[in-house]
């Protein structure tokens, strides 16, 4: 078994026994990890974090090549990112950013510019910065950094450039193609969204974009509700089961309102 060492954010936590834990990282150098601290609500002298969720630690493991779970001996915490225990809708969009990683990654994936976009949001998050916004963001760069990225450029079905048009005109978007369609290629799906030629240009300056760049940019409302309503469909088609997190937020909007 080989020791290695790499900077991770903790995804999700569990107790095991008395004074143990099991956890999900995302780590930079080694892609989601499954590992257990033993003894770490015993002893906390062992380890120099308590292992919160969303903190950014320092972790030593003793790599394994078979089975799921690797032995965690040290966890040095970097940042504890406390601005996000200071929101409820900051916590909120946390656990559904950590929940969609955990649920679109495979363990031992190496992929240093996911670890950059999930510390980089979490980091926005626990500065104050508009959660909704955050997350549209890291929405669409995860799926674009995992393959998944949604066709804006041109026809998803024939590759024919789309002609441009007014911010307000209409386009049609294939979830079955996960792109745009031109208006030959549209006739053929009947169930292709039409949406307004604003918020397919919003989804393709968003999805290309790295979150601290964006912070400013604004959207309209108009786009904004339309440009929820299209990610959230593009994300349930690429995850297997509906995200507990994500019914949280729901729940939360309600009572904001």
């Amino acid at each position: 078994m080989a020791i290695q060492a790499t900077e991770a954010v903790i995804l999700n936590r569990k107790d095991l026994r008395e004074t143990s834990i099991t956890a999900t990282f995302y780590s930079r150098d080694f892609g989601k990890i499954k590992g257990v601290l033993k003894g770490i609500r015993g002893d906390r002298s062992k380890y120099g974090s308590l292992a919160e969720l969303f903190s950014i630690n320092n972790i030593v493991f003793y790599e394994r090549s078979k089975g799921d779970f690797q032995n965690i001996t040290q966890c040095d915490l970097v940042d504890g990112l406390f601005g996000l225990r200071k929101n409820l809708f900051a916590i909120a969009y946390a656990s559904y950013m950590a929940e969609l990683t955990d649920e679109l990654t495979e363990p031992a994936e190496k992929n240093a510019e996911i670890y950059d976009l999930l510390t980089g949001s979490l980091k926005l998050l626990s500065a104050g910065e508009e959660a909704g916004k955050i997350a549209r963001i890291f929405e669409l760069r995860l799926l674009s950094l995992l393959g998944f990225s949604p066709a804006t450029e041109g026809c998803s079905a024939c590759g024919k450039k789309l002609a441009a048009k007014g911010p307000a005109s209409k386009i049609k978007f294939s979830m079955r193609r996960g792109g745009l369609l031109c208006q030959d290629c549209s006739k053929h799906d009947q169930f292709a969204q039409e949406i307004t030629m604003g918020t397919a240009q919003t989804l393709n300056h968003l999805k290309s974009a790295k979150p601290g760049s964006l912070v400013k940019f604004r959207i309209s409302k108009s786009i904004e509700g339309e440009l929820n309503s299209l990610i959230e469909k593009i994300v349930a088609s690429h995850i297997e089961r509906p995200l507990k997190s994500k019914k949280f937020i729901k729940e939360l909007q309600k009572l904001k309102r």
